[in-house]
């Protein structure tokens, strides 16, 4: 467990340095990826995939309902990047370690480090789920896919109202 938490250590410092170069914004999600050359793929989660698909698809016809815009590749790869980077850092390897209601707390923390608002603090909630999911199905694909559909949802849903972006995205901090 304290390697995990060093590890966690590590991206709260790698999240600090994008915030204040914004050019290094790839950083992040590279260092949460890192795992993937560390520790075997089972024990981050990659298996039982039709489990995790089949789990994971059950939000993926809210594409049908996206805005066309949301539909374009660029938009899909990058949404498809963090959701893999986030799940396998978060899912794979720290959950295994913390269980589900701390690896969320330190999920939601490392997105208020990031950008301090409304909205970095309520994704604890779908975190939750997305470790249940992860822990129903044994298979970290849930997770990326029902991460990938929720941050569709919350996309398409603050197109449709924006006054609602302007509240979740109001600043927590005094600056």
């Amino acid at each position: 467990m304290r390697g995990r938490l060093l590890a966690y250590g590590g991206l709260l410092a790698v999240l600090f340095i994008a915030k204040l170069s914004p050019q290094l914004n790839l950083l992040p999600p590279l260092y949460m990826i890192a795992p993937l050359f560390l520790i075997p793929e089972e024990k981050l989660g990659f298996r039982n995939y039709g489990k995790g698909a089949l789990y994971g698809s059950l939000f993926l016809p809210l594409l049908l309902i996206a805005p066309p815009e949301l539909s374009c590749p660029g938009w899909i790869l990058n949404q498809l990047g963090i959701s893999i980077s986030e799940e396998v850092f978060f899912r794979g390897f720290m959950m295994g370690s913390l269980g589900n209601l701390k690896t969320s707390f330190l999920f939601s923390l490392a997105h208020l480090i990031h950008f301090p608002t409304l909205n970095s603090l309520l994704v604890f909630f779908p975190s939750l789920i997305f470790g249940y999911a992860y822990i129903k199905s044994g298979s970290i694909l849930t997770p990326i896919l029902l991460h990938f559909t929720a941050n569709l949802f919350y996309h398409s849903l603050v197109k449709e109202f924006p006054e609602l972006y302007h509240i979740l995205q109001r600043q927590l901090t005094g600056s």
